[in-house]
């Protein structure tokens, strides 16, 4: 597509101002949440920056209902909550799941209901957060034409429909369609690279070892070694208590954040859903750049998702990267700007990768995938 047909489409003319205002909130709202993960947590913590205090949190899970999150007590829907309330509803995807909680509300009485997109026009509510929620459109437009470059780096149609229908979404169109895989493949793009029997296996960003899990499964137990980054203690702790006998002599675990060097973080745990590294945290951790564990790790597959520290990351892993052109998964969904600045920045480093964009959820689980040609997979993904 000709740069000027994809600037047309991307950024309508009606919308070159940024869009219209839709949703807003005041002190004087009577707000409740509906999701009690990760997305209400953190908006509920947005949400009292600026002096809102929800009343409660509604989810359908009663494994949820009748626990307190951050001092807000989590209640099933119903109409005793419902009426009269503005109801903002917390998931990262607005879609299907969305429809049915709005219609839900609605028959229980409940006259505004809203997706926390619609709210995005209010660039002071979503300030400080790890995620692209009200994006930066005077960015976004000026960056447009290293956004088109980007777009004629990557190697296939479903990466490039994958970004313009991004950045769609995100100058205009909540209801812009994005290509999107199941979750369960997320980081493993089986159309984009194939696992090999001895991979070195790093998961930056490690969590409680959701992804290393995965990765196990799809080894079978064939691989050289595992090293997990976490900084926060108690995903470390989960993380070792669910790692399988079997692998617990080639799991390498580190706790400590990756950035460009060495210092300390401080890091916040929502609720056991994320961790995030917030100067507010609760939690102090060391943080070390990757290249300072070269002399002992040459990594097969670099899988990176650290909630906006990907870029700092990747300052810090130049060398391992340039020596040892892993496969690269990266999230490219914390910052506007990490959707040009990453892909430039590695393929800086290492000329020869081929680039890949795949979408596990909206713009909210997106990854990108740098391979090296000798590991592309032989399988094709047909959009």
């Amino acid at each position: 597509m000709p740069f000027q047909d994809w600037e047309q489409f991307c950024f309508p003319q009606e919308n070159l101002k940024g869009g219209k205002s839709s949703v807003r909130l005041d002190e004087s709202s009577r707000v409740v949440l509906y999701g009690a993960g990760y997305g209400g947590l953190m908006f509920l913590e947005l949400l009292r920056k600026r002096g809102i205090e929800p009343e409660c949190v509604l989810d359908r899970s009663p494994r949820k209902q009748g626990r307190t999150i951050l001092g807000v007590s989590v209640r099933a829907p119903d109409r005793t909550v419902a009426e009269d309330a503005t109801v903002i509803v917390c998931l990262l995807e607005m879609g299907k799941t969305f429809r049915q909680i709005k219609a839900q509300m609605e028959a229980l009485g409940c006259q505004e209901v809203y997706h926390m997109y619609e709210l995005r026009e209010d660039r002071a509510l979503f300030q400080d957060q790890p995620l692209i929620l009200s994006p930066d459109r005077d960015l976004i437009w000026e960056n447009r034409e290293v956004l088109y470059q980007v777009v004629q780096m990557l190697a296939d149609d479903c990466s490039r429909r994958t970004l313009t229908s991004i950045v769609r979404f995100l100058w205009c169109d909540l209801d812009q369609q994005i290509p999107a895989l199941p979750m369960e493949d997320q980081y493993f793009g089986e159309d984009v690279y194939s696992l090999g029997e001895n991979e070195v296996f790093v998961d930056c960003g490690a969590h409680v070892g959701e992804i290393l899990r995965q990765f196990w499964r799809r080894c079978r137990g064939w691989f050289d070694s595992c090293w997990a980054f976490e900084p926060d203690s108690q995903n470390i702790r989960e993380l070792e208590r669910g790692c399988p006998p079997e692998y617990r002599r080639r799991l390498i675990l580190h706790r400590t954040a990756l950035g460009e060097g060495p210092g300390t973080v401080r890091v916040r745990n929502y609720d056991g859903s994320n961790s995030v590294i917030r100067e507010d945290g609760e939690e102090e951790a060391p943080c070390t750049a990757l290249d300072s564990f070269k002399e002992k790790l040459h990594p097969t597959i670099l899988k990176i998702d650290v909630e906006g520290w990907e870029s700092r990351l990747l300052s810090g892993a130049e060398e391992m990267i340039r020596r040892d052109r892993p496969v690269i998964a990266v999230a490219v969904y914390h910052r506007e700007r990490d959707l040009w600045e990453i892909p430039l920045k590695l393929k800086e480093l290492v000329p020869e990768y081929r680039f890949y964009l795949r979408s596990y959820l909206n713009v909210a689980e997106t990854v990108l995938y740098a391979v090296p040609p000798e590991r592309l997979s032989q399988k094709e993904y047909r959009v």
